[in-house]
C-alpha cells in the first residue's frame, strides 16, 4: 500500500526566508553604505576645516570661525543634531578620549604645540532599516590635525658653525692641504648623502686636521686616525632640501656708492673697488664683478654688509681683511652674501692680522678656506654649497649666534593626522 505525501508549500517558506535575508542585507548595506559615506564625507570636512584654520591661524586671523566656516560649507553646521564641530589649539582629547602630542608627528626644531590646530566632527547619521532592530542612528568621529607654523626667525641650518649644502656630491665638506682647522662654539654638519665609493660625503687627505664640538654627515666619510675630532658621525641628522625653504636676504641698494681716496660709501660698486688700501663706511654693498684682494691691500670695513650680485670674491694670501657686520637692521648678522643665482667661487685668505665677524653665506658656491693664522680668525657662521678647507695657514672658526644672521622661515600649513 503506497501512502502519498504532498510536499507542496515548503519552497514557499525557504523563498519567504530568504526574502527576508535578502531584505536584512539590503538593510545593512544602505544603512552601512550611508554611515561610511557620511565617515569619508566627514573627514574630507575636518581636513578642509583644520586647513582652513591653520591659514587663517598664519594670518592672524580668526582661526576659530573659519574652521567652522569651511565645516559648515561641507555639512556640519555645529546644530547639535546632525552634527557636533570642536576646534581646538592646541589638540585636546580626540576621537578616541586621548590627547594626542603633535610635537611626535613632524620633526622640526623650531615646533611648538600651539601651532597645532584640531578639528573633531562627531555626526549622527539616520537609519532606514535598522529602526526595527532599536537603532536609530549611527555615530561617527572623525579628527584632524594641521599644523600652522608662523614665519620663524632663527638660526641657519640648526646653528652648525660651518654647513656644506650639497645634496648628493662626495667630498661635499673636503678637509685636504696642512692646515689645522679648529671650530668651536659649534660644530660641523654635511648635508650630502654620498656614502659610497672611495671619496665620500665628508672627506678628510693629507696632513690637513679638523677639530670640532661635534661633525654630523648625512652620508658618509673618510678620514684619517686622529686627524678628525671628534670622528664624524655618519647617517647623521635629517637632510635639508636644496635649496632650503628659508626666505633669503634680498638686500638693495638704492644709490651708488663712491670712492674717494680710498674711502667707499655704501651703495652700487663695482668689485674692483674692493682692491687695494680701502674702507668701506657702514652699510651695504651691492657689488658687480669680481672681486679680488691681494697681497698687502688692507681692506677695512665695520657694519657693513658685502653683497655679491653676480661676481666672485678672491681674497689672496697676505692679504689684512678686518671686517664686521652691521648689528641692527634687517641684516644684523651677515657680512658675505653670494645670492642662489649666483654660484661663483669665495676663496678667504689672509694674513695673522685678519679678522672676520659675521656670517658668510654663499648657499650655491664653493668656499675654499686657505686659512689666515689669525687667532682671532673667523667670527663665523660659513655656509656655502660646498666646504673646501686647503692651504698650509691653520684658521679658527668661533661661533657666537650673537654675531651672525638669523635666517626666517616661511610661515607653512599642513595635515599632518
Amino acid at each position: 500500500m503506497f501512502i502519498k505525501r504532498f510536499e507542496t508549500g515548503q519552497a514557499l517558506i525557504l523563498i519567504v526566508l530568504a526574502i527576508v535575508g535578502l531584505i536584512g542585507l539590503t538593510a545593512l548595506a544602505v544603512d552601512g553604505g550611508n554611515a561610511f559615506t557620511d565617515r569619508r564625507h566627514a573627514q574630507s570636512a575636518a581636513d578642509a576645516a583644520a586647513l582652513a584654520a591653520a591659514l587663517a591661524k598664519v594670518h592672524e586671523q580668526n582661526w576659530t570661525s573659519a574652521g567652522m566656516a569651511r565645516a559648515a560649507d561641507n555639512e556640519y553646521t555645529n546644530d547639535g543634531v546632525r552634527s557636533i564641530v570642536t576646534i581646538n589649539n592646541p589638540p585636546g582629547a580626540g576621537c578616541d578620549g586621548s590627547v594626542p602630542n603633535p610635537l611626535n608627528l613632524a620633526a622640526d626644531p623650531n615646533d611648538r604645540v600651539e601651532y597645532y590646530i584640531q578639528v573633531i566632527i562627531r555626526s549622527n547619521v539616520d537609519t532606514y532599516f535598522a529602526p526595527v532592530v532599536g537603532v536609530e542612528q549611527v555615530h561617527n568621529c572623525v579628527e584632524a590635525i594641521a599644523r600652522a607654523r608662523p614665519a620663524v626667525t632663527g638660526q641657519i641650518a640648526f646653528g652648525n658653525a660651518m654647513v656644506s649644502l650639497n645634496l648628493h656630491d662626495c667630498r661635499s665638506f673636503w678637509v685636504h692641504g696642512t692646515a689645522d682647522t679648529d671650530v668651536t662654539g659649534s660644530g660641523v654638519f654635511v648635508n650630502s648623502d654620498c656614502s659610497s665609493g672611495a671619496f665620500q660625503a665628508f672627506d678628510q687627505s693629507g696632513n690637513a686636521t679638523l677639530s670640532a664640538p661635534n661633525i654630523c654627515v648625512v652620508g658618509g666619510a673618510t678620514y684619517g686616525a686622529g686627524d678628525v675630532i671628534p670622528p664624524p658621525q655618519t647617517g647623521c641628522g635629517t637632510q635639508l632640501p636644496y635649496p632650503p625653504e628659508y626666505i633669503w636676504p634680498q638686500p638693495t641698494c638704492s644709490v651708488d656708492g663712491t670712492r674717494n681716496n680710498g674711502i667707499l660709501t655704501p651703495g652700487n660698486i663695482p668689485g674692483s673697488w674692493l682692491g687695494a688700501d680701502v674702507t668701506l663706511q657702514p652699510g651695504t654693498y651691492c657689488i658687480s664683478g669680481n672681486a679680488t684682494i691681494n697681497a698687502n691691500d688692507v681692506v677695512t670695513g665695520v657694519g657693513v654688509l658685502l653683497y655679491f650680485i653676480d661676481g666672485r670674491l678672491h681674497i689672496n694670501g697676505g692679504a689684512e681683511l678686518n671686517l664686521s657686520a652691521q648689528t641692527t637692521g634687517d641684516y644684523a648678522g651677515l657680512l658675505i652674501y653670494l645670492p642662489l643665482t649666483n654660484d661663483n667661487t669665495v676663496i678667504l685668505n689672509g694674513n695673522a692680522n685678519s679678522t672676520f665677524t659675521g656670517t658668510i653665506l654663499a648657499p650655491a658656491s664653493e668656499i675654499q678656506i686657505n686659512g689666515t693664522g689669525s687667532s682671532y680668525g673667523f667670527h663665523s657662521q660659513v655656509i656655502g654649497y660646498t666646504i673646501d678647507l686647503i692651504g698650509t695657514a691653520d684658521t679658527s672658526i668661533f661661533y657666537n649666534d650673537n654675531e651672525n644672521y638669523d635666517i626666517t622661515l616661511p610661515p607653512t600649513i599642513e595635515i599632518v593626522q
